[in-house]
């Protein structure tokens, strides 16, 4: 047995930071190196979209090292945690200061919400996918994107509404997409 490279406090309540460290070894089937210790404390929310796309590039293999691990050794109460979490930071996120999201992803809505938004645009679905879409996803940005704002924001599609989808349950299933 190994110990565990990270200590995850797992009450949201209290959560202050994730102490990373190479105490323990991870399994040698895992092909990964112990991470590096370091200790995170609680910082304020970073909100300059280039800064958190430069701290992420900066970060990436340590981020895809916790994910790795947390894959094979999340708490059970996983999808709870994550769940509390996300409501806690993310009433602290003004999207309508953002909309990055709609700006840069792909979507994929259901044929039913695809009618209803050619609709709205005053298209037909062929000519929304035509114009609009490519591989069956919305091409960035989306077509339903002024400004920062959604023009449909009350009949937004599923995809939106979720998003990023931090509540829904079996969150390790999804955690290296």
């Amino acid at each position: 047995m190994f110990e565990k490279p990270y200590l995850l406090e797992t009450n949201p309540d209290t959560i202050s930071r994730v102490v990373v460290g190479s105490k323990g070894t991870m399994p040698s089937d895992a092909g990964m190196k112990p991470p590096k210790r370091t200790e995170l404390s609680s910082p304020e929310i970073e909100t300059d979209l280039s800064r958190i796309q430069s701290l992420s590039r900066e970060h990436d293999e340590e981020n895809w090292e916790f994910r790795s691990w947390l894959k094979q050794n999340a708490p059970d109460d996983i999808d709870g945690i994550v769940q509390a979490l996300s409501q806690k930071y993310f009433a602290l996120i003004d999207c309508t200061q953002c909309a990055n999201c709609c700006r840069s992803l792909q979507a994929e809505f259901k044929k039913s919400e695809l009618h209803t938004i050619a609709e709205t645009l005053g298209q037909s679905i062929k000519e929304f996918e035509k114009q609009f879409m490519s591989e069956g996803m919305v091409n960035p940005p989306c077509p339903m994107l002024d400004g920062k704002l959604c023009s449909i924001y009350d009949n937004r599609p599923e995809v939106c509404r979720s998003f990023p989808h931090l509540e829904k349950p079996l969150f390790t299933s999804r955690l290296m997409a």
